[in-house]
């Protein structure tokens, strides 16, 4: 007989029917070749899967008329029933065994076994064939293994930090001691070695965690002055490894992450047109560039939610289809000058500010809430005296700041903070502070965390609390530099990022303070850079 006939499977059922007519014991024998059928079948089931998600059509004849798709899906049954005989024998005197019958019995389960482990085989050479094809399709599919073993990978926890960006790169911080984990140092080009990147306007403005991967948009002032910079890079969370990077050339905006795509917005001028900005979509596992589109306004902020892209643009606000750019809806402004804060989505409902400035007197701001799906406005606050530079929400109210110079000191800075009511936009309480609210409040436990800061010549630099429902003053804590970013709260405490960038008194660089609940300080950590995102992984 052939040996491509002897292993055929319909032959190994014959002659497994033949064992069982034989009428033996139960015995250790017979159990294994249950058992070697049944891993048999398994592997078969497991060839025919991988074969169809393969999807090899038919160069190999499989995809015609496969042998495996000739046995039928009923053997399950007949097994049964073969395994149910098997029991049923046991009452059964014993027979004498010729040598004939040993032969086949042993033939058979070689036959089995080789017919196991020649499935197992071609599963293994069908996995390594399809890496060869993969490898020939360039750099998208070369890094197709990266993506199992060494890229991004969106579906897992972030690993527990305090990630901050800024000139010198990006820092990892231990969020219970301060203490450095890691840091990526922004790379210069030759021409501009020894250079810091604070001369060039080089450094990280933004940061979005997602799994294991920290995205961090990487901006420069000055002309090509980095290798891997001024466009997004992708990092490994857990040790600040690359994963990749992708250029960008244009004057670079603002980032978003949704539907596995990273969103990247650039900005061109013109001297008789409008600005044009280009949104640029990457592949979230390769940072290879799918496709771009240009929209004819300036896009200073993304915010990604439910397969959409929404937009604070110097036109309004506007809500796209993410892959072409198709308006689905838009809120336009006519006046003349303002300004649209990011966009907070928060069950269905868009939450934004937008200030307006007066040549002829100070600028005023107002808060306002649309239907994510239809854009239609929801409500409206009435006019806020200052500017609002960004929000914070909780379940119940819409938090923020303003901004105003003093009456008699051009230099120093006054400030409120407010809260209105979520579902209609009704004023709760206001709070008067020393200094201005540069940046959003953060709100957790009920309690609302305010970083301020008194202007060049004022001394409003504090970290306050407030209660959330009423307003009054739990603690303040001052901070040594001023300017602070939007404070973060996690792990049971806040996160404050104070960088001192215009005192000429005091040299560059970041503050990061750790607070408990109470107003006492955790940790502090300095570093000798000015910092521009801070983001925080429980």
């Amino acid at each position: 007989m052939d040996d491509k006939e002897y292993f055929n499977p319909g032959i190994v059922d014959e002659q497994i029917d033949a064992l069982l007519q034989t009428g033996s014991h139960p015995n250790e024998e017979t159990r294994t070749v249950h058992d070697l059928q049944g891993l048999y079948w398994s592997d078969l089931r497991s060839l025919e899967r991988v074969w169809e998600r393969l999807d090899l059509g038919t160069d190999t004849g499989f995809g015609k008329n496969p042998w495996t798709k000739r046995i039928s899906h009923n053997n399950k049954s007949l097994e049964f029933e073969r395994f149910r005989y098997m029991q049923g024998q046991h009452t059964q005197r014993d027979k004498a065994k010729s040598p004939s019958t040993f032969t086949r019995r042993f033939g058979l389960i070689a036959a089995v076994l080789f017919t196991a482990l020649l499935v197992g085989s071609l599963v293994a050479l069908l996995n390594a064939t399809r890496g060869q094809h993969n490898s020939h399709n360039g750099p998208a599919t070369s890094r197709h293994t990266q993506v199992v073993t060494n890229a991004p990978n969106l579906q897992v926890k972030t690993p527990s930090g305090v990630y901050v960006g800024g000139d010198g790169g990006v820092t990892k911080i231990d969020p219970q001691t301060g203490n450095v984990i890691w840091g990526y140092s922004i790379t210069l080009n030759k021409t501009l070695k020894g250079t810091p990147p604070s001369m060039l306007g080089a450094g990280v403005n933004r940061i979005i965690l997602s799994g294991n991967t920290l995205f961090a948009l990487i901006v420069s002032s000055a002309s090509q002055s980095t290798e891997a910079q001024q466009g997004i890079i992708a990092l490994n969370a857990q040790d600040g490894s690359v994963f990749w990077h992708k250029n960008v050339d244009q004057g670079l905006r603002d980032i978003a992450l949704g539907d596995g795509q990273v969103y990247v917005s650039t900005i061109t001028y013109s001297a008789k047109d409008s600005p044009t900005s280009e949104i640029h979509i990457f592949n979230v596992s390769t940072g290879i560039e799918k496709r771009s589109y240009s929209l004819q306004m300036d896009i200073n902020s993304m915010t990604w939610n439910a397969s959409k892209l929404y937009l604070g643009t110097n036109h309004g606000l506007y809500a796209i289809k993410p892959a072409d750019g198709t308006v689905l809806w838009s809120q336009p402004v006519s006046h003349e000058q303002f300004y649209v804060t990011r966009l907070h989505i928060v069950n269905g409902v868009v939450y934004t500010s937008f200030d307006y400035t007066n040549e002829a007197g100070p600028s005023h701001s107002n808060i306002e809430a649309f239907d994510a799906l239809s854009g239609k406005q929801l409500w409206q606050t009435n006019d806020i005296p200052g500017q609002v530079y960004d929000i914070a929400l909780d379940e119940k109210a819409v938090y923020l700041g303003i901004l105003r110079h003093s009456p008699d000191k051009l230099n120093v800075f006054r400030g409120t903070v407010y809260s209105y009511d979520i579902k209609n936009g009704q004023p709760n309480w206001s709070t008067p502070v020393d200094g201005a609210v540069q940046s959003a409040p953060v709100v957790a436990d009920g309690v609302v965390y305010v970083p301020t800061y008194g202007g060049p010549d004022g001394n409003g630099h504090t970290t306050t609390a407030l209660d959330a429902s009423t307003g009054s003053q739990k603690w303040q804590k001052p901070i040594t530099l001023g300017i602070m970013l939007n404070p973060v709260a996690a792990n049971g405490l806040i996160y404050v990022a104070d960088c001192n960038s215009f005192d000429s008194k005091s040299p560059l660089g970041t503050k990061v303070y750790a607070y408990k609940a109470d107003g006492t300080l955790a940790w502090h950590f300095s570093i000798a850079h000015s910092l521009l995102a801070l983001e925080v992984a429980e």
